[in-house]
Protein backbone atom coordinates (compact mmCIF):
# COMPACT_ATOMS: atom_id res chain seq x y z
CA UNK A 1 0.00 0.00 0.00
CA UNK A 2 1.70 3.19 -0.99
CA UNK A 3 1.96 6.05 1.42
CA UNK A 4 -0.72 8.36 -0.77
CA UNK A 5 -3.11 5.57 -0.14
CA UNK A 6 -2.31 5.43 3.14
CA UNK A 7 -3.31 8.85 4.10
CA UNK A 8 -6.10 9.16 1.75
CA UNK A 9 -7.71 5.34 4.01
CA UNK A 10 -6.52 7.81 7.03
CA UNK A 11 -8.20 11.36 6.35
CA UNK A 12 -11.30 9.21 5.07
CA UNK A 13 -11.55 7.62 8.57
CA UNK A 14 -10.78 10.72 10.03
CA UNK A 15 -13.36 12.34 8.23
CA UNK A 16 -16.76 10.12 9.15
CA UNK A 17 -15.27 10.17 13.08
CA UNK A 18 -15.72 14.15 12.87
CA UNK A 19 -19.19 13.63 10.95
CA UNK A 20 -20.63 11.05 13.36
CA UNK A 21 -19.12 12.29 16.54
CA UNK A 22 -17.84 16.03 16.59
CA UNK A 23 -20.97 17.29 14.81
CA UNK A 24 -23.71 15.30 16.21
CA UNK A 25 -21.82 16.23 20.19
CA UNK A 26 -22.49 20.00 18.80
CA UNK A 27 -26.00 19.54 18.66
CA UNK A 28 -28.05 21.65 18.43
CA UNK A 29 -27.23 23.76 15.57
CA UNK A 30 -29.95 25.15 14.91
CA UNK A 31 -33.64 26.04 16.46
CA UNK A 32 -35.74 23.30 17.59
CA UNK A 33 -39.29 22.57 17.42
CA UNK A 34 -41.64 21.37 19.91
CA UNK A 35 -45.00 20.52 18.81
CA UNK A 36 -48.12 20.95 21.46
CA UNK A 37 -51.04 18.94 20.34
CA UNK A 38 -53.23 21.17 22.02
CA UNK A 39 -54.64 24.74 21.34
CA UNK A 40 -52.78 27.52 22.81
CA UNK A 41 -53.35 29.10 26.11
CA UNK A 42 -54.08 25.72 27.89
CA UNK A 43 -52.29 24.25 30.94
CA UNK A 44 -50.21 21.98 28.94
CA UNK A 45 -49.67 25.24 26.52
CA UNK A 46 -48.61 27.13 29.09
CA UNK A 47 -46.11 25.09 31.11
CA UNK A 48 -44.46 23.59 27.43
CA UNK A 49 -43.41 26.98 26.84
CA UNK A 50 -42.23 28.20 29.74
CA UNK A 51 -40.22 24.97 30.31
CA UNK A 52 -38.66 24.95 26.81
CA UNK A 53 -37.77 28.53 27.12
CA UNK A 54 -35.48 27.47 30.28
CA UNK A 55 -34.28 24.72 28.21
CA UNK A 56 -32.84 26.70 25.91
CA UNK A 57 -30.27 28.17 28.41
CA UNK A 58 -28.85 24.57 28.43
CA UNK A 59 -28.98 23.75 24.59
CA UNK A 60 -28.24 27.31 23.44
CA UNK A 61 -30.97 27.24 20.46
CA UNK A 62 -34.06 28.87 20.65
CA UNK A 63 -37.26 26.01 20.57
CA UNK A 64 -40.18 27.48 18.56
CA UNK A 65 -43.56 25.93 20.29
CA UNK A 66 -46.20 24.97 17.10
CA UNK A 67 -49.72 24.51 18.63
CA UNK A 68 -51.03 21.75 16.52
CA UNK A 69 -54.64 20.73 18.29
CA UNK A 70 -57.36 18.54 17.01
CA UNK A 71 -58.83 15.48 17.19
CA UNK A 72 -57.84 14.65 20.83
CA UNK A 73 -53.70 15.32 20.24
CA UNK A 74 -54.11 12.86 17.74
CA UNK A 75 -53.12 15.37 14.86
CA UNK A 76 -50.22 16.75 16.59
CA UNK A 77 -49.04 13.36 17.84
CA UNK A 78 -49.15 12.24 14.01
CA UNK A 79 -47.09 14.72 12.94
CA UNK A 80 -44.43 14.11 15.72
CA UNK A 81 -44.16 10.56 15.17
CA UNK A 82 -43.48 11.02 11.62
CA UNK A 83 -40.92 13.87 12.12
CA UNK A 84 -36.90 13.04 10.87
CA UNK A 85 -35.89 11.50 14.26
CA UNK A 86 -32.59 14.11 14.78
CA UNK A 87 -34.03 16.10 17.97
CA UNK A 88 -34.29 19.24 16.00
CA UNK A 89 -38.35 17.88 16.42
CA UNK A 90 -39.88 16.83 19.99
CA UNK A 91 -43.25 17.50 21.51
CA UNK A 92 -45.24 17.23 24.93
CA UNK A 93 -47.05 14.08 25.69
CA UNK A 94 -50.65 13.96 27.38
CA UNK A 95 -52.28 10.95 28.70
CA UNK A 96 -55.02 11.66 26.09
CA UNK A 97 -52.45 10.68 23.29
CA UNK A 98 -52.35 7.39 23.86
CA UNK A 99 -55.98 6.77 24.94
CA UNK A 100 -57.56 7.19 22.17
CA UNK A 101 -55.91 4.25 20.64
CA UNK A 102 -57.38 2.21 23.41
CA UNK A 103 -61.12 3.44 22.23
CA UNK A 104 -61.16 1.86 18.27
CA UNK A 105 -59.93 4.64 16.89
CA UNK A 106 -57.19 3.69 13.75
CA UNK A 107 -54.22 6.32 13.84
CA UNK A 108 -51.34 6.40 11.63
CA UNK A 109 -48.61 5.37 14.58
CA UNK A 110 -48.29 2.95 17.63
CA UNK A 111 -49.29 5.07 20.90
CA UNK A 112 -46.04 3.80 22.45
CA UNK A 113 -43.66 2.91 20.49
CA UNK A 114 -43.63 5.24 17.30
CA UNK A 115 -41.90 7.64 20.21
CA UNK A 116 -38.62 8.67 22.13
CA UNK A 117 -39.19 9.50 25.94
CA UNK A 118 -36.78 12.19 26.65
CA UNK A 119 -38.18 13.03 30.30
CA UNK A 120 -41.52 13.86 32.94
CA UNK A 121 -41.96 16.83 34.14
CA UNK A 122 -45.19 17.20 35.89
CA UNK A 123 -48.69 15.83 36.55
CA UNK A 124 -51.44 17.67 35.67
CA UNK A 125 -54.20 18.24 38.40
CA UNK A 126 -57.80 17.07 37.16
CA UNK A 127 -60.53 18.17 38.55
CA UNK A 128 -64.13 18.16 38.70
CA UNK A 129 -65.11 21.64 39.10
CA UNK A 130 -68.27 23.76 39.07
CA UNK A 131 -69.37 27.33 39.74
CA UNK A 132 -69.46 28.30 42.98
CA UNK A 133 -73.50 28.97 42.79
CA UNK A 134 -73.61 26.10 42.10
CA UNK A 135 -76.28 23.65 43.88
CA UNK A 136 -73.20 20.65 44.53
CA UNK A 137 -71.10 21.15 47.23
CA UNK A 138 -69.94 17.62 47.02
CA UNK A 139 -69.71 15.15 44.40
CA UNK A 140 -71.60 12.86 46.06
CA UNK A 141 -74.62 15.64 45.48
CA UNK A 142 -73.35 15.86 41.99
CA UNK A 143 -74.04 11.78 41.40
CA UNK A 144 -76.97 12.01 43.01
CA UNK A 145 -78.48 14.70 41.07
CA UNK A 146 -77.11 13.06 38.35
CA UNK A 147 -78.76 9.80 39.17
CA UNK A 148 -82.48 11.55 39.78
CA UNK A 149 -82.15 13.79 36.71
CA UNK A 150 -80.39 11.29 33.80
CA UNK A 151 -79.25 13.67 30.85
CA UNK A 152 -80.54 16.73 32.44
CA UNK A 153 -76.68 17.89 33.58
CA UNK A 154 -74.01 18.81 31.23
CA UNK A 155 -70.43 18.65 31.69
CA UNK A 156 -67.51 19.80 29.53
CA UNK A 157 -63.87 18.52 28.92
CA UNK A 158 -60.88 19.34 26.43
CA UNK A 159 -62.26 16.50 23.68
CA UNK A 160 -63.86 13.09 23.17
CA UNK A 161 -61.02 10.44 24.29
CA UNK A 162 -59.49 12.82 26.60
CA UNK A 163 -58.22 12.10 30.14
CA UNK A 164 -61.19 14.24 31.49
CA UNK A 165 -63.81 12.67 29.00
CA UNK A 166 -62.76 9.28 30.32
CA UNK A 167 -62.53 9.62 33.70
CA UNK A 168 -66.09 11.39 33.67
CA UNK A 169 -66.81 8.02 31.58
CA UNK A 170 -65.94 5.93 34.80
CA UNK A 171 -67.69 7.88 36.66
CA UNK A 172 -70.76 7.52 35.63
CA UNK A 173 -70.52 3.76 34.61
CA UNK A 174 -69.28 3.09 38.97
CA UNK A 175 -72.26 5.29 40.19
CA UNK A 176 -74.83 4.83 36.98
CA UNK A 177 -75.47 8.74 37.27
CA UNK A 178 -76.05 10.05 33.37
CA UNK A 179 -74.48 13.44 31.95
CA UNK A 180 -74.30 14.70 28.73
CA UNK A 181 -70.78 15.59 27.47
CA UNK A 182 -70.42 18.49 25.79
CA UNK A 183 -66.87 18.50 24.08
CA UNK A 184 -64.73 21.46 24.16
CA UNK A 185 -61.48 22.82 21.44
CA UNK A 186 -59.20 21.69 23.85
CA UNK A 187 -58.69 22.66 27.70
CA UNK A 188 -58.43 26.96 27.52
CA UNK A 189 -62.23 26.52 25.98
CA UNK A 190 -63.73 24.82 28.85
CA UNK A 191 -63.61 27.65 31.52
CA UNK A 192 -65.18 29.90 29.64
CA UNK A 193 -68.10 27.55 28.36
CA UNK A 194 -68.49 26.82 32.14
CA UNK A 195 -68.30 30.30 33.56
CA UNK A 196 -70.96 31.06 30.73
CA UNK A 197 -73.68 28.37 31.60
CA UNK A 198 -73.18 26.25 28.85
CA UNK A 199 -72.15 23.20 30.68
CA UNK A 200 -72.72 22.78 34.23
CA UNK A 201 -69.49 21.30 35.77
CA UNK A 202 -65.87 20.72 33.84
CA UNK A 203 -63.78 17.24 34.39
CA UNK A 204 -60.56 19.82 33.19
CA UNK A 205 -57.03 20.33 33.79
CA UNK A 206 -55.57 22.98 36.02
CA UNK A 207 -56.93 26.03 33.65
CA UNK A 208 -59.70 26.43 36.68
CA UNK A 209 -57.03 27.37 39.13
CA UNK A 210 -57.12 31.53 38.86
CA UNK A 211 -60.89 30.65 38.90
CA UNK A 212 -60.96 28.53 42.37
CA UNK A 213 -58.70 31.51 43.37
CA UNK A 214 -61.40 34.20 43.26
CA UNK A 215 -63.80 32.14 44.26
CA UNK A 216 -66.47 31.88 40.68
CA UNK A 217 -65.37 27.98 40.73
CA UNK A 218 -65.49 25.06 43.41
CA UNK A 219 -63.52 21.38 42.86
CA UNK A 220 -65.54 18.51 44.09
CA UNK A 221 -62.36 16.21 43.71
CA UNK A 222 -59.32 15.72 42.01
CA UNK A 223 -58.44 12.84 40.44
CA UNK A 224 -54.13 12.77 41.30
CA UNK A 225 -52.55 9.68 43.24
CA UNK A 226 -52.51 11.64 46.59
CA UNK A 227 -54.21 15.14 47.53
CA UNK A 228 -53.06 17.99 46.03
CA UNK A 229 -50.64 20.37 47.81
CA UNK A 230 -52.67 23.24 47.09
CA UNK A 231 -55.69 21.81 47.54
CA UNK A 232 -55.49 19.84 50.34
CA UNK A 233 -59.17 20.05 51.51
CA UNK A 234 -60.06 18.27 48.06
CA UNK A 235 -60.43 14.32 48.34
CA UNK A 236 -59.43 12.28 45.41
CA UNK A 237 -61.42 10.28 43.24
CA UNK A 238 -59.89 7.14 44.35
CA UNK A 239 -60.05 8.13 48.37
CA UNK A 240 -64.16 8.23 47.04
CA UNK A 241 -64.05 5.20 46.26
CA UNK A 242 -63.96 5.48 42.18
CA UNK A 243 -61.36 4.70 39.23
CA UNK A 244 -58.94 7.71 37.93
CA UNK A 245 -56.15 7.91 35.53
CA UNK A 246 -53.15 9.95 35.74
CA UNK A 247 -52.31 12.97 33.75
CA UNK A 248 -49.08 12.31 32.17
CA UNK A 249 -47.25 15.63 31.26
CA UNK A 250 -43.53 14.65 29.56
CA UNK A 251 -41.70 15.83 27.03
CA UNK A 252 -40.85 12.76 24.01
CA UNK A 253 -39.85 12.60 20.17
CA UNK A 254 -39.84 10.75 17.19
CA UNK A 255 -38.97 7.30 17.92
CA UNK A 256 -35.12 6.26 16.42
CA UNK A 257 -33.53 9.81 18.18
CA UNK A 258 -29.98 8.56 18.22
CA UNK A 259 -29.07 8.07 22.55
CA UNK A 260 -26.68 10.49 22.48
CA UNK A 261 -29.00 13.28 21.14
CA UNK A 262 -31.58 12.22 23.29
CA UNK A 263 -29.55 12.18 26.56
CA UNK A 264 -28.66 15.81 25.55
CA UNK A 265 -32.34 17.00 25.20
CA UNK A 266 -32.93 14.97 28.56
CA UNK A 267 -30.74 16.40 30.35
CA UNK A 268 -31.68 20.23 29.26
CA UNK A 269 -34.85 19.38 30.18
CA UNK A 270 -34.88 17.81 33.39
CA UNK A 271 -32.05 21.02 34.73
CA UNK A 272 -34.86 23.33 33.40
CA UNK A 273 -37.32 22.06 36.01
CA UNK A 274 -35.84 23.76 38.65
CA UNK A 275 -36.01 27.04 36.70
CA UNK A 276 -38.21 29.62 38.64
CA UNK A 277 -40.38 31.14 36.14
CA UNK A 278 -41.40 27.50 35.13
CA UNK A 279 -41.72 27.06 39.10
CA UNK A 280 -44.21 29.78 39.25
CA UNK A 281 -46.54 28.51 36.31
CA UNK A 282 -46.47 25.52 37.71
CA UNK A 283 -47.81 26.40 40.94
CA UNK A 284 -50.11 29.08 39.38
CA UNK A 285 -51.63 26.14 37.81
CA UNK A 286 -51.68 23.83 40.34
CA UNK A 287 -49.57 21.13 38.59
CA UNK A 288 -46.85 18.97 40.38
CA UNK A 289 -43.35 18.92 39.33
CA UNK A 290 -42.15 15.68 38.72
CA UNK A 291 -38.88 14.79 37.56
CA UNK A 292 -38.66 11.40 35.96
CA UNK A 293 -35.68 10.36 33.32
CA UNK A 294 -36.59 9.19 29.69
CA UNK A 295 -36.49 5.26 30.23
CA UNK A 296 -38.95 5.42 33.51
CA UNK A 297 -41.46 7.39 31.59
CA UNK A 298 -41.73 4.80 28.97
CA UNK A 299 -42.65 2.83 31.93
CA UNK A 300 -44.95 4.95 33.45
CA UNK A 301 -46.87 5.54 30.20
CA UNK A 302 -47.17 1.45 29.67
CA UNK A 303 -48.36 1.07 33.26
CA UNK A 304 -51.13 3.93 32.80
CA UNK A 305 -52.15 2.26 29.36
CA UNK A 306 -52.51 -0.62 30.68
CA UNK A 307 -54.80 0.83 33.93
CA UNK A 308 -56.54 2.62 31.10
CA UNK A 309 -57.11 -0.69 28.97
CA UNK A 310 -59.05 -2.16 31.84
CA UNK A 311 -60.85 0.27 32.64
CA UNK A 312 -62.24 1.14 29.17
CA UNK A 313 -63.17 -2.97 29.49
CA UNK A 314 -65.19 -2.82 32.52
CA UNK A 315 -67.35 0.46 30.99
CA UNK A 316 -67.55 -1.23 27.74
CA UNK A 317 -65.90 1.35 25.60
CA UNK A 318 -63.31 -1.01 24.14
CA UNK A 319 -63.90 -1.60 20.73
Amino acid sequence: MTVARTFSLVAAFASTLLMSGVARAEFPTRPITMIVPWAAGGSTDQTARVLAKAAEASLGQPIVIVNRPGASTTIGMAELASAKPDGYTIGTLSSTAYLVALQGRQLPFHPINAFSFISYYGDNVIAIATRSDAPWKTLKDLVEDGKKRPGAIKYGTAGVGTTQHLTTEALQFDTKAKFVHVPQQGSAASMPALLGKHVDFVTETSVWAPFVEDKQVSLLAVTTPKRSKLYPDVPTLNELGYKSLRSVQAIIGPAGMPEDIRARLETAFRKALSDKAFLETMDRLAMEVIDLPGAEVKKLVEQEYSLAGQLLTEIGKAK
